[in-house]
């Protein structure tokens, strides 16, 4: 079963927006992408036809009803093309799914985020780099737990599944993390993880899901997302 032709409003730095483009790359999904500027004023129509709110992403039907919020649309895209196999038929497996990706976003992306951000000494940025080393550690745990079997790298093993494509965007920006720091703090953030054995199982899921050729196809190019988190960026900072 297919979905007749969608409107995608769309901004290529978003990680959220990105979840949808690589949802319709996995479905084969017709499309119409339609570009939303999130640095200046929302269109008109936007507002009061499409998301009051002016996030993005949305998704517009072809008999005019429409979606919002990524995980959301992407769920929707998934259960309209099942022939993808991005939703697991074992309910025991779509909780899980679930669980990994609330957990990401309350718990890992903040800590991420903090370390990101904490930029004012040495030791509230060591301090952070310990927190966000600490939940990646926490994440290698819950992606042991459910591919016990160890038959492929993604999170329920050789499919690339829902769960996968709910985090790959924050993924695929893993270098955020470390991005304003100093150099020699980055290269020290890469060969740590490198060198920590309680995230090696997260290393293997995060570098097979960001060479995902969807995922790759959906990414930005590192000046694209930088350019638009350096402004955000500024934004916290003053």
């Amino acid at each position: 079963m297919t979905v007749p032709k969608l409107t995608i409003y769309n901004n290529i730095a978003c990680p959220y927006a990105n979840r949808v483009q690589i949802a319709l790359q996995e479905t084969k999904q017709e499309h119409e992408l339609v570009d939303i500027d999130l640095k200046t004023p929302r269109p008109e129509y936007y507002l009061k036809e499409v998301n009051p709110y002016g996030e993005v992403p949305a998704l517009k039907t072809a008999d005019g009803n429409i979606i919002l919020e990524s995980l959301v649309i992407a769920e929707y895209l998934a259960d309209s093309n099942p022939d993808a196999s991005l939703l697991s038929k074992d309910p025991l497996q779509r909780a899980q799914s679930r669980y990994l990706i609330q957990h990401w976003t309350s718990r890992t992306q903040p800590a991420i985020a903090k370390a990101s951000l904490a930029l004012d000494s040495p030791a509230e940025e060591a301090k952070a780099l310990d927190l966000a080393e600490a939940e990646l550690e926490k994440v290698d745990v819950l992606l042991r737990k459910v591919n016990i079997t160890k038959e492929g790298p993604y999170f329920l093993g050789a499919q690339f599944s829902y769960a996968d494509l709910a985090l790959a965007p924050f993924l695929a920006r893993g270098y955020l993390l470390t991005a304003f720091h100093e150099e020699s703090v980055q290269k020290a953030w890469d060969e740590r993880l490198k060198a920590n054995n309680n995230v090696q199982r997260f290393l293997t899921w995060r570098q097979a899901v960001v060479e995902r050729p969807s995922v790759l196809k959906s990414t930005p190019s590192k000046e694209v997302v930088l350019d638009a988190y350096s402004t955000k960026f500024l934004k916290n900072r003053l």
